[in-house]
């Protein structure tokens, strides 16, 4: 059997994330894979975390400590902009703590 039509394998999984509507999911994943990185090198931040949310563009985590959630308020830009570049896009416009 000879092939007619080949294709790579990533534009192969490419097309079954886009038909599966699973990019939003896998984007979450990534945030949240993302934020826990950033945050766990800051000193063990990553423990004070307890939720995380992503909706509009704006990420939500709830933090445990009062303490760690205002260090982390003083910071959101600076944040948000790492959070962008590790992602390697602007997904995330803005950070919010509770």
């Amino acid at each position: 059997m000879k092939r007619s039509y080949t294709r790579c394998l990533g534009d192969v999984i490419a097309d079954f994330v886009q038909e599966s509507q699973l990019k939003d999911g896998l984007l979450r994943v990534r945030i949240y894979a993302a934020w826990d990185a950033m945050t766990l090198g800051q000193v063990s931040l990553g423990e004070y975390t307890s939720h995380h949310s992503f909706r509009d563009g704006v990420l939500t985590c709830r933090i445990r400590s009062s303490v760690v959630r205002s260090h982390l308020q003083l910071q959101a830009g600076l944040l948000c902009d790492r959070l962008n570049a590790a992602l390697c896009g602007e997904y995330v416009k803005s950070i919010r703590l509770t």
